[in-house]
């Protein structure tokens, strides 16, 4: 009865050592992947669009291109969706142009660049969905659209379609990319451009 106690005690402890064995080099094997997914910089960072702006200026949103601001699928907010093209082709998507805005603001912070990598910004103009400069648009803040983030902040393309918009759906300021600030940002939308730390 004895040695039956002692080989069952036996098979136990050969079972358990086993387990653990499994289970240590299991964890050391997961601690190795992750380790090497860390280090590889291909994976860092927002991820630019599957295709990129085309020599016309137009866009190409895939299914997979997330915004690098609040990651939504761009490719469900096509009315608002817009895009900034970097100087090494690299073109990243977002959701809407508040998004874009505060990455053109601070693509340090969005995308990992610097403001001279900033090759140019495209939007579509609200009425005709052309796609154009987010440059040479007005924006128009402060009206009754609401995009995929909340209220939108408008691209126009010229000023008769700037009175028609704001005749139907009003206005509280209009301004060019190139006066957006901080400071504007906060005035405009009541928050920070810059994300919490």
């Amino acid at each position: 009865m004895q040695l039956q106690n002692d080989k069952k005690k036996g098979k136990i402890c050969k079972n358990q050592f086993i387990r653990r064995v499994i289970l240590l080099v299991g964890l050391l094997g997961f601690s190795i992947l992750r380790v090497s997914v860390l280090a590889d910089d291909s994976s860092a960072g927002p991820h630019p669009g599957l295709k990129p702006i085309d020599d016309s200026g137009a866009m190409h949103i895939s299914s997979q291109d997330r915004c690098p601001v609040c990651a939504m699928q761009v490719s469900k907010y096509q009315k608002f969706a817009c895009a900034i093209e970097l100087i090494n082709g690299k073109t990243f998507y977002f959701c809407g142009s508040g998004c874009m805005i505060r990455t053109w603001l601070h693509p340090d912070i969005f995308l990992g660049a610097t403001k001279t990598e900033l090759k140019r910004s495209v939007v579509q103009d609200y009425f005709t969905g052309e796609q154009v400069s987010g440059e040479s648009v007005f924006w128009v803040a402060g009206s009754d659209v609401i995009g995929p983030m909340g209220p939108a902040l408008v691209p126009l393309k010229n000023e008769e379609g700037l009175e028609v918009f704001k005749k139907r759906h009003g206005a509280k300021a209009v301004f060019r990319l190139s006066e957006m600030t901080d400071e504007k940002w906060q005035q405009l939308t009541g928050k920070k451009a810059i994300p919490k730390k």
